[in-house]
């Protein structure tokens, strides 16, 4: 069977059993509390939530998030000295994060609302226990240990989940007592685990190109995950907190399927491009498969929507379809764009984050005036080419150049 789909099945079920049971965790957590939101909570709440979320992940640019990838690769080849030198530069520089939360919490608590503002202002004491000790998920990763780094990861999923959810169903409109809580458990859980990692350290050998590789990746990286939390920010500021919420529901289906697929296709892309295994027939099976999942999903979406979030987030059914559309594209594109993350074509991976981003924003201001949150559930949806268009250009110049 594994030869059929172009795997190597005995190395994706020694290494993808545990990648896809800390990811399958995981969504179902974010599930879990999202429909906690959406029963105990009021939309107001739930989107201002949504909107604390995605500004401290455009702030976690501070923490240098290009280093967890780098340290990977680095204790692959043996360096576990650069796995303290990795955290202590992330820390040091997420420390830039506690001044500039300061001055938005400040903001929103002067002008805007109080309990937005506050929760920020405390989310900027957090913020450098939240980034940088979570290091230890890579560089257990580059050590091979995936079955651990998944029943931490685990762990620390469910019961940030639990906690949440229970401050959520005694306080349910508490923005700052929810937020606190959140913070609480992830950054404990963070701290914990960066310690008892440090056992796994077994030489102080170094790599010299940990720091500069992680740069480069934070530099390519850092207007696609400001541009990919964008949208949310702006609903939140130009249209509502409730809209915000309608939306965030109406994107997590795609988003947690789209999450899932990209962890499996993560373990299979390395193998598979060693042994020269992506051909056509890879993507045309991989598009099939990602196409029954589309046609299964877009029957059912409208039940999980209604029995999971209640009526008042039935305006999310058709949201959770337009941001379904290019999924079966979805699955190939990111495929495609693993080619070149792990040929290190570092050209190609400059143009394509520099012009996807910058693309995405475009048409985020251009859809959104005229269609709403409708208009940025398909261009959550449609941004899936962008990457593999750009990709495509620059590949194809460059054999002709």
């Amino acid at each position: 069977m594994g030869e059929k789909f172009g795997l190597d099945l005995p190395y994706f079920v020694k290494n993808g059993f545990w990648v896809l049971f800390r990811q399958g965790i995981a969504s179902v957590g974010g599930l879990l509390l999202s429909v906690a939101f959406a029963r105990l909570a009021t939309q107001e709440v739930f989107g201002q939530y949504q909107f604390i979320l995605s500004i401290l992940s455009i702030a976690s640019i501070l923490s240098v998030p290009g280093l967890n990838t780098s340290i990977i690769q680095s204790v692959a080849k043996g360096c576990d000295g650069d796995y303290k030198k990795v955290v202590k530069t992330s820390f040091l520089w997420s420390l830039l994060g506690i001044p500039i939360l300061l001055i938005v919490g400040g903001y929103y608590y002067i002008y805007q609302n109080h309990s937005l503002g506050i929760a920020l202002m405390i989310s900027s004491i957090f913020f450098p226990f939240f980034y940088a000790p979570n290091t230890w998920d890579s560089f257990l990763q580059g050590k091979s240990r995936f079955d651990i780094s998944a029943k931490y990861s685990s762990i620390q999923s469910l019961i940030n989940t639990v906690a949440t959810i229970g401050i959520i169903f005694f306080y349910r409109n508490n923005l700052i007592a929810i937020v606190t809580a959140y913070l609480i458990s992830f950054t404990f859980f963070n701290g914990y685990y960066y310690f008892k990692s440090l056992k796994y350290v077994k030489n102080e050998k170094s790599d010299k190109e940990t720091i500069r590789y992680g740069w480069f990746l934070t530099r390519i990286g850092m207007l696609n995950l400001v541009s990919s939390n964008l949208d949310k920010i702006v609903v939140g500021i130009f249209l509502s907190q409730a809209q915000l919420a309608i939306y965030s529901v109406g994107i997590l289906f795609s988003k947690q399927i789209q999450n899932v697929t990209k962890s499996a296709l993560w373990i299979v892309a390395p193998k598979q491009i060693k042994q020269g295994c992506i051909s056509k027939s890879n993507y045309l099976k991989i598009f099939f498969i990602s196409s029954v999942i589309f046609i299964v999903f877009w029957f059912f979406s409208p039940l999980l929507i209604t029995s999971l979030f209640s009526k008042r987030y039935e305006e999310s059914i058709l949201l959770t379809k337009i941001s379904f559309l290019f999924y079966p594209v979805y699955a190939i594109s990111m495929l495609y764009y693993n080619t070149f993350i792990f040929s290190k074509k570092e050209k190609n991976i400059k143009i394509e984050s520099i012009a996807t981003p910058l693309v995405r924003v475009a048409l985020l201001f251009i859809l959104l005036p005229f269609f709403g949150i409708g208009g940025l559930a398909f261009l959550f949806g449609f941004q899936c080419i962008l990457s593999p268009t750009v990709l495509y250009v620059t590949e194809r110049y460059y054999k002709h150049a």
